[in-house]
């Protein structure tokens, strides 16, 4: 589930549409959680879809570190790359952080590299970081970078309002752990997973 304060706005014919602040969101605000609605497909399911589904796997969800395919429910599919991303999620966590101060009427990023990139993309972020292509190799290179913007937010997680704050009721445990141990924050490195062959390829090619 995206924070609240957002709405789908269509930037132009060739990216499309994008997820935006509708008012100021602090850093250390939980940007999105993960709800019982969002879809969770394992290898096995996402394998036994029909051909046809193949494209929009590909295009609407990410895969975590666990080879699962996620389908958010709601526009968080629409959440565009940036290599200047302003929302990161700790590795293995189920939500999202905004690692920096977003304006009202700010566009809301994540990194593409930090959740499985399955194949190259040319990148139109506009960011002065901008990598030129994206791609799942491209995380080895950031990760202490996002590591270290993850932890510095997390120190203000209790300091902000959180409208997200009851999908994060099962992992209180852990937020308070990470919140006195900043060092038990887990790297985006664990949002890592390597296939033996990649599933949409496998898909398109009938396999």
């Amino acid at each position: 589930m995206l924070h609240p304060g957002t709405e789908l706005r269509k930037i132009n014919d060739e990216i499309g549409y994008g997820v935006f602040a509708t008012r100021p969101i602090p850093r250390g605000t939980i940007t999105w959680a993960l709800d019982p609605l969002d879809q969770i497909l394992v290898p096995q399911a996402a394998e036994q879809l029909d051909k046809p589904y193949g494209g929009n796997l590909m295009r609407y969800t990410w895969v975590n570190g666990k080879g699962h395919r996620i389908l958010c429910w709601d526009f968080g599919r629409f959440m565009n790359h940036s290599c200047e991303a302003n929302s990161y999620g700790p590795g293995a966590c189920q939500f999202e952080i905004a690692v920096r101060d977003i304006a009202a009427d700010d566009e809301i990023t994540c990194d593409y590299a930090t959740l499985n990139l399955e194949n190259p993309l040319v990148c139109q972020c506009g960011s002065t970081q901008c990598r030129g292509v994206v791609s799942s190799d491209d995380l080895d290179r950031i990760a202490s970078r996002c590591d270290d913007l993850i932890r510095s937010a997390f120190a203000r997680i209790r300091d902000v309002r959180q409208p997200l704050g009851h999908w994060l009721k099962s992992q209180k445990k852990d937020i308070d752990r990470m919140l006195h141990h900043p060092d038990s924050i887990p790297s985006v490195l664990k949002h890592r997973w390597q296939p033996a062959q990649p599933l949409i390829a496998a898909q398109m090619s009938g396999s």
